[in-house]
Formats: C-alpha cells, sequence, structure tokens
C-alpha cells in the first residue's frame, strides 16, 4: 500500500508541475504567442472588383458611381460614429455584428474620420439611379456574383478572371478580437479591375440615343451604325430595368428585359426598299410607271394601300415616297421570284448577326421559294408583309448598305479586350463589305429615301441641317384589341444625305404609324449628332 500511495503522490506532483509551468508560460506569454500564431490574422475584404466594359473611346460603361465602404472595428467609439452617421434602421441591423467583435464591412453615406473606421471609395457595378446604361447590350449578374445575359455573359470568364480586391489584414486573438495597437495591413489590387472588354457603342452618342428613346417610346428599340463600317455605335430598348433589381421585373407585361433591338417583328413598308433594289438590279428602269387606285386584285383578293389611299401614277421614286402598297405589288410580279429573295438575304434579313463571341441577334423569317409561288403570298411579301419578320438591326444593316454605295457589312459590336493599363490584348479584325448592290443602285435608293423625307411619308423626321434619307413603315400583325389592328411602326435613315455619317432605325411595338411615332426621334438625334460632331 505504502508503495502504490508513493506513485500516486509521484503521478500527482508531476501533473501539478506541468499544470503549474503551462499557466507560468502563458503568462510570460510563451503559449499565446503560439495560439496567435495559429490564428494570429484576421483578412476582411472590403471589395471586389470584376472587369470593365468600355465603349470604343476606352470610357467605362461599368463601374461609374462610386460609394463608400468602411472596414469597422467594432467597439464604443467606431459604434458612437456610425449611429451618427447612418439611419436608425440601419444601425439597428448592424447590431449582432458589432456585438460578435469581429471587424465588418459597412456601405456609408459619407466619409467618417474615427479610429477603427477605414473608408474606401469603391466603384459600384450598376448605378443605384436604376438608369443605367446600354443595360440590355451590358445585361446584367446573377445573384453569385456572374453575368447571366448580355455582354456580362458573354465575356464572364474574362471578366471575372482577374479580379481585383481591397482587403484589409487584422491581428486578432482567438476569438477574431482586433489586438489594440496591432497595425492592419491594407491590401489593393483593385487596378486589375480596369482591365476588360471594348465595344463599338459610343457614349455620347448612346446617351443620345437613350434620351430620344425616352421621349418618344414606350416599346421599342433604337440602333445607330456608323456607314459605311456597320459599327453599333448605340443601341437602345425599351421599357428599360434596373441592373440591380432584375427580379423585381420578371413577369411584367411589357417584358422589360427583351433587347428589341435584336427581336424579330413584322416589317412592313421598309422593306420596300428591298423590292426597288431587286428591281433595279433586274434591270427595270426607276421611270418604270403604275398608276394606283387605292387596290390591286391578285388572284382573286384584294391588296390596299394604307389607309385605301389612291396615289395616281407613280414612277419608283415616288412610290418610296408615297409608300405606295399597290405599285410595289405590281413591280414586284415583274422579277424572278429567286432574284428577290436572294436580294433579301443579301442585305442581311433571314441571318442572325454575331455581336460578339456568344451573343446573337434573332435571324428573323424569310419565305421560302415555294411560298413565293403563291401569287397572294409574292403580293405580301413585295410590300414587307406576310411571312417576313426582320430585327431592328437587321433593317439598320440594309440602310447601312445604301448609305455605304452598296456594300453590305454585318454589324458588329466587340472592339477587343485591353489589359488594367487599357493596352490591347486583342482586336477583333475590321470586316471588309460585300458588295451585295451596284453604286448606282445604291445611289437611287438613297434619292428615293430622299424623296421620302422630304415631301413623303417620312418628311416628320426630317432634320433642321444636312438633309437625309429615311423610309417610313407601319406594319400590319393581324392582333386586334378592342377591335382595333395592333401595327408596328418603323422609321430608318441615314445622314447627312451628300455624305451619309450616320443610320439610324428607330421601332416601336404599336403607335401611330412609322412617321408620327418614330421620325421626331430620328430627328432628334440627327439634329444633335450634326450639332455636335459635324
Amino acid at each position: 500500500m505504502g508503495k502504490r500511495t508513493v506513485t500516486f503522490f509521484s503521478v500527482l506532483m508531476v501533473g501539478m508541475f506541468l499544470t503549474i509551468l503551462m499557466v507560468f508560460r502563458i503568462s510570460n506569454g510563451t503559449e499565446f504567442a503560439q495560439t496567435a500564431e495559429r490564428q494570429s490574422s484576421y483578412k476582411l475584404t472590403v471589395a471586389s472588383t470584376r472587369g470593365t466594359i468600355y465603349d470604343c473611346n476606352l470610357s467605362p460603361l461599368t463601374g461609374m458611381q462610386k460609394r463608400y465602404v468602411a472596414a469597422v472595428v467594432p467597439g464604443i467609439q467606431t459604434t458612437a460614429a456610425l449611429s451618427r452617421a447612418l439611419p436608425s434602421s440601419q444601425l439597428d441591423g448592424l447590431y449582432p455584428t458589432l456585438s460578435k467583435g469581429c471587424p465588418f464591412t459597412v456601405q456609408l453615406p459619407s466619409v467618417i474620420k474615427q479610429n477603427g473606421i477605414d473608408v474606401f471609395t469603391v466603384s459600384s457595378r450598376y448605378p443605384d439611379t436604376g438608369k443605367g446604361m446600354a443595360v440590355h447590350i451590358l445585361g446584367y449578374l446573377d445573384g453569385s456574383g456572374k453575368g447571366a445575359a448580355g455582354i456580362e455573359k458573354a465575356f464572364d470568364s474574362s471578366l471575372s478572371r482577374e479580379q481585383g480586391r481591397i482587403t484589409v489584414t487584422y491581428r486578432v486573438d482567438a476569438l477574431n478580437r482586433v489586438l489594440a495597437g496591432a497595425e492592419k495591413q491594407i491590401g489593393d489590387t483593385t487596378e486589375l479591375g480596369k482591365s476588360g472588354v471594348v465595344l463599338t457603342l459610343d457614349k455620347y452618342i448612346q446617351a443620345v440615343a437613350e434620351q430620344a428613346a425616352d421621349h418618344y417610346l414606350t416599346k421599342g428599340a433604337i440602333v445607330i451604325l456608323e456607314v459605311p463600317t456597320g459599327e453599333i455605335r448605340a443601341m437602345v430598348s425599351r421599357p428599360g430595368y434596373d441592373q440591380n433589381h432584375v427580379a423585381s421585373v420578371l413577369k411584367e407585361k411589357n417584358s422589360p428585359l427583351l433587347n428589341r433591338a435584336i427581336s424579330a417583328y413584322s416589317v412592313g413598308s421598309v422593306f420596300k426598299l428591298v423590292s426597288a433594289a431587286a428591281a433595279l438590279e433586274d434591270d427595270v428602269s426607276p421611270n418604270y410607271t403604275y398608276t394606283c387606285a387605292g387596290g390591286i386584285k391578285v388572284d382573286g383578293g384584294i391588296f390596299h394601300c394604307y389607309n385605301s389611299e389612291s396615289h395616281g401614277k407613280e414612277n419608283m421614286k415616288q412610290a418610296i415616297a408615297n409608300s405606295c402598297n399597290t405599285y410595289f405589288v405590281n413591280l414586284m410580279q415583274q422579277i424572278p421570284q429567286k432574284n428577290f429573295l436572294d436580294m433579301a438575304g443579301s442585305l442581311g434579313f433571314g441571318q442572325a448577326f454575331s455581336l460578339a463571341p456568344g451573343l446573337s441577334s434573332d435571324a428573323g423569317t424569310l419565305p421560302t421559294l415555294k411560298d413565293l409561288s403563291i401569287p397572294r403570298a409574292l403580293a405580301n411579301f413585295s410590300f414587307g408583309q406576310g411571312n417576313l419578320t426582320a430585327t431592328p438591326l437587321q433593317v439598320a444593316a440594309m440602310t447601312n448598305t445604301i448609305a455605304a454605295d452598296g456594300l453590305f457589312t454585318p454589324p458588329s459590336l466587340y472592339e477587343g479586350k485591353v489589359n488594367e493599363k487599357l493596352e490591347y490584348l486583342d482586336r477583333a479584325s475590321l470586316q471588309t463589305g460585300k458588295r451585295v448592290l451596284s453604286k448606282n443602285t445604291a445611289r437611287l435608293l438613297r434619292e428615293f429615301m430622299q424623296a421620302s423625307i422630304e415631301s413623303g411619308t417620312s418628311r416628320e423626321g426630317k432634320p433642321d441641317v444636312g438633309g437625309a434619307g429615311a423610309k417610313t413603315a407601319t406594319a400590319q400583325t393581324g392582333k386586334y384589341v378592342n377591335g382595333k389592328e395592333e401595327v408596328e411602326s418603323w422609321f430608318t435613315g441615314f445622314f447627312p444625305y451628300q455624305n451619309p455619317q450616320y443610320v439610324v432605325t428607330v421601332f416601336e411595338e404599336g403607335g401611330d404609324g412609322g412617321g408620327r411615332t418614330c421620325g421626331p426621334a430620328f430627328k432628334e438625334i440627327a439634329d444633335e449628332l450634326y450639332r455636335v460632331l459635324g
């Protein structure tokens, strides 16, 4: 028994010695240092950046709005400072975070100067006002920060590849409470966020188009191309939406998320330019005349001019200016159907345009040759009705071909990628135009469009200076509301007349016709661009 007692006592003494030694080491800071080595720092991410989307002048289209974000060390003084700067509702939500004692971030309305609060100026991806620019082109991010639509989706891997960050690293204890007097480290690699994607959009021209859309459109689109390259300088769709709150518009009847500029609709009389081009290229004289009596009989059916208006005897220029349906129904009976259909295809109808890698427009629809063997189908096609749909972008591409002396160039939106120093890493190759119309045909079509804007259906879009050429459309849809057929209104043209620089196509779902509904938007844009750009 004595031996067992000695052994037990010896073990007890050793245990007590080790306990005392441990307490001694802790009191001298040795064990604390080892624990702190394992849990010595707390890295707080204040903000993360995403690659920037630029216009053609390397002016940013994202991250334009600034905000203040603070890294906060919980404490009596920092809490007091926050209580003075934040509304009570926001402050109430912070109390659970403050009570944990860990550093945290909070958005501020203004800069606070207080020990324990470091304020940083960071970029918001999209404006807090909900009125972003080119929202249907840029797209938006999902809840995880990935691109969900538009350029954001098409270039998600590039825009998110090298994210920059602002971080603050604190020395903390085992409970992540900041050690008093310990220095913090601030890391800032947000310069990486200056790398990104460059588009052909021009920020100023986009703003002009957005303003005109707000003035005149409810559900529509505006496309502006530069002549002759076909580069998209502006693309607007209405209604717009708030990129920060996409979920709020998902069920709206007006489909705010739909990019109407690249969606297909009934075309109507702007297609008469295709009919005229096919006839001229088939050696029909521009002086070919027909007497319009307001309607024309085809295969037992009667095709009327708008409101059954009788235009009398007309040549091709007058028929374009007056937008005469019966003239073109008669004219296209003289042209081989294959030539007519091929002309439509060569001017961009029936084909999707690749605007950027991973982003394309709708192709629209064209009738088949078999369809056009049916006289009524051919008659409808002659003035842009029937089995025909097209996007505002396609109509703009057709107009650009006429303005560019007959060279067709597919519209483009993507210009290249840049690094954080705004040096190009790669550039999209410039597309060369393909001749689809003779110079003489293109010249005659421009003259016809000038007659339309000077004295025809397009006159409500006539600019104050510089002159222009244009064509209107009021496309039937076959849809009726309260006994009245809904129409789709178009206005497409180029300016200045003598040396075309821009093509503008305006579209509205509904309205009172291309001239009255869309013409004023064309005029506003042409006047503003001519005034500033000359």
